[in-house]
């Protein structure tokens, strides 16, 4: 009779972890208030590339990444401040970060810098733009091989939490095992950094 309990529970466990593993989870609608260091960041942004950061595949990223491996990377408090006040210096400079203008035509929008993934991380949570900062990192140790270093750390992490399911019913390392990000938003996460 134990044993038959045991299997009904070790079944009810997998199918809860496949039912759960199917959810389709919408990441860009869990919205945190960024940093008051990243303010100047976000009012300089052009309307386009901001509604990209809050709203888009971007952002959904930054919350998939996050869900994935902010669990594994130290505090960094003083750093996430500093960076959102310098990220917020160069962005108010007219110089370095000119706003779109009708004489722009069509590319009005795509003038200036392009800090879509920083605001995204910045309003996916303060712990988020740690992955930025790894990101920016990774781009310029690796560059042309950063890409296939996000799929590495993506899938590497994937399989970790997927092998400590097996009797671990954490419901926030199920929904990580099972986020979808691909090669190509992996790709526009990294061009952003850089």
């Amino acid at each position: 009779m134990v044993d038959s309990i045991t299997y009904g529970l070790a079944s009810a466990k997998n199918e809860n972890i496949l039912t759960l593993s199917n959810i389709n989870l919408d990441f860009s609608i869990i919205k945190f208030v960024p940093p008051p260091e990243y303010h100047g960041l976000g009012i300089s942004l052009s309307p386009l590339r901001k509604k990209e950061a809050e709203d888009g595949k971007t952002h959904a990223v930054a919350r998939k990444l996050a869900l994935l491996l902010c669990n594994d990377l130290p505090e960094i408090p003083n750093l996430i401040k500093a960076y959102g006040k310098r990220a917020s210096e160069i962005a108010q400079d007219p110089s370095i970060n000119p706003r779109g203008s009708p004489l722009h035509g069509a590319f009005r929008d795509h003038v200036g810098l392009d800090a879509t993934s920083l605001w995204a991380s910045a309003t996916s949570g303060k712990d988020t733009v740690a992955l930025h900062l790894l990101g920016c990192m990774l781009s310029r140790i690796w560059k042309s091989k950063a890409l296939s270093v996000w799929v590495e750390l993506v899938e590497r992490r994937k399989a970790i939490l997927q092998a400590s399911l097996d009797g671990n019913l954490n419901a926030s390392d199920i929904t990580a095992s099972a986020v979808q990000i691909n090669r190509e938003q992996l790709a526009d996460w990294d061009a952003s950094a850089r």
